[in-house]
């Protein structure tokens, strides 16, 4: 009966086969209708709903029908949850007022209309969802500022925290948990409100959101798409933390793109979530310069703690659907892209790549995949326990030469060319020596226009990181090379040529 009436009210159908029961029939007819998702698991059930005009229409009953229904015609909302005209099952409107709380004897409750934290409404939820390093200093704001809105008109509280699943560490024998959810669990969150689905699309991660019933959601470098499904759960939708200036750099990797091509002023976009890739309206936007030697890792880290200082400060008009008004649509003529990272952009051409191209490559993927420089090192052998340089005189001296991948950090460009000895070593591209100076640790990486890239720690295969000097001193005597990328020439046979050509007759393609 009740289920049934609730269609009759909202005009819209739903299916009987969502009925099973009564009580769960006006749930799930309740979720058909998409209405407010603050539904409790109590008695009564108690929901609200955002019309087109903006206007609320309330329901409630208990085991029966609904007690009360309101539209714009019939009811005002005052700012504490007082409802003016109440048209009462039909019986006409009344010109009185009511005022509910939180008593069995007043069963319509006015989730998402009255504020919160007068009149016995409960704090707006919100749900986190984050996962690395960074986005964990967003949430402990997050969670303070819900802490100090407790009891004032604007509360709000944490109700959980949804981050990637746990990884293995160290050979596959320990699991490690996201720094989001090691943050969580130290504010105190339990293990129960700490959600790590492997796809947001799964039904069983779907269901236990509409069961908590956000307000809003909020993401952080997240890492997971989310779907329409997840998408239309909070009342207020969903915001996200993204750190480029919307539109540009939309995707994954904004902020290694754009230290990637040399950027040094970098921003931040708080803006909602919608299913087209970083695409939602925005709310607010802020800028933040770097330093020259400044990693992703460190610049994130700022954009991030930056991002979290508006998204507190816009709580109060996201908790309240102005934030949806005043946001401004992004203009689809600026969209560029930022998508994944790859290994094979971590590996430096120096002869193909000044000193600060290099430079730009170390600071922007430091977090990963990190950068690596292909080397070739001929080494002096040691004969009767005295090195090459003391052979005997006449001997011939032998060479051992290997070739391995070393990955090199700390990195910064060398402007003057007086540090190079070009007595030891002639200044071409792709050399390396020891930075001069006898108390230098550093090392000099001869770079595309003879410029000079200095690296201040470097790491073999299977060895922890060291510093340049304790490598040389490893290898005496040795000389050590970047090898030049190899060139792929490929022949082409006339014939097959031709025949490419007679299939794509008409398509504009051009073999010339």
């Amino acid at each position: 009966m009740a289920a049934t009436t609730l269609r009759r009210l909202a005009g819209t159908q739903v299916a009987k086969s969502q009925v099973k029961g009564e009580s769960r029939g006006v749930i799930s007819c309740l979720r058909g209708l998409r209405l407010h998702q603050g539904l409790r698991k109590s008695s009564p059930l108690s929901f609200g709903r955002k019309t087109a005009a903006g206007n609320a229409l309330l329901c409630s009953c208990d085991a029966g029908e609904p007690r009360g229904v309101m539209d714009s015609a019939s009811f005002t909302m005052g700012i504490r949850g007082e409802v003016h005209g109440l048209r009462d099952g039909g019986s006409g409107a009344r010109e009185q007022s009511h005022h509910w709380g939180a008593s069995s004897r007043h069963p319509l409750r006015c989730y998402g209309v009255g504020r919160a934290g007068e009149g016995g409404n409960s704090p707006r939820r919100v749900v986190f969802l984050g996962t690395p390093e960074a986005a964990a200093v967003v949430l402990r704001d997050l969670m303070a500022a819900a802490e100090e809105s407790k009891g004032g008109k604007d509360a709000f509280e944490v109700s959980a925290v949804v981050t990637r699943p746990s990884k293995r560490k160290t050979h596959g024998k320990v699991m490690e948990g996201s720094p989001v959810a090691s943050v969580a669990s130290e504010l105190g969150l339990g293990e129960h409100a700490i959600l790590s689905p492997q796809s947001a699309k799964d039904e069983s991660f779907l269901e236990a959101m509409r069961d908590i019933g956000p307000d809003l959601c909020v993401t952080a470098a997240y890492g997971n798409l989310l779907p329409p499904n997840f998408l239309d759960i909070p009342t207020f939708g969903t915001v996200n933390i993204h750190p480029s200036e919307l539109p540009c750099l939309r995707g994954p990797a904004p902020v290694q793109r754009a230290i990637l091509r040399g950027d040094r002023r970098l921003c931040v976009s708080l803006a909602f979530t919608v299913f087209r890739m970083d695409a939602g309206k925005i709310i607010g936007q802020k800028w933040l310069s770097i330093g020259s030697n400044e990693t992703s890792d460190v610049a994130l880290s700022r954009l991030f703690s930056i991002g979290s200082e508006m998204l507190v400060e816009s709580m109060p008009e996201l908790l309240s659907g102005r934030a949806q008004e005043t946001a401004t649509e992004q203009d689809e003529t600026r969209v560029t892209h930022a998508p994944k990272l790859s290994k094979e952009e971590g590996v430096l051409q120096p002869h193909v790549m000044t000193a600060k191209e290099c430079h730009d490559v170390c600071c922007a993927l430091n977090i990963w995949p990190g950068t690596s420089v292909n080397c070739n090192c001929v080494t002096p052998v040691k004969k009767g326990g005295k090195g090459g340089s003391q052979a005997e005189e006449g001997r011939k001296r032998e060479f051992k030469e290997d070739n391995f991948v070393m990955k090199v950090s700390g990195t910064s460009v060398e402007e003057s060319l007086d540090e190079w000895d070009a007595e030891n070593m002639p200044l071409v591209p792709g050399n390396m020596q020891m930075y001069r100076g006898k108390k230098s640790k550093d090392m000099l990486l001869v770079c595309h226009g003879n410029t000079l890239l200095r690296v201040g720690s470097v790491q073999l295969p299977g060895k922890k990181p060291m510093q340049p000097r304790a490598f040389f001193n490893g290898r005496k005597g040795a000389t050590l090379k970047a090898k030049e990328e190899e060139k792929l020439e490929v022949e082409f046979n006339p014939d097959i040529l031709a025949k490419i050509a007679k299939a794509d007759t008409g398509r504009g393609i051009n073999l010339n």
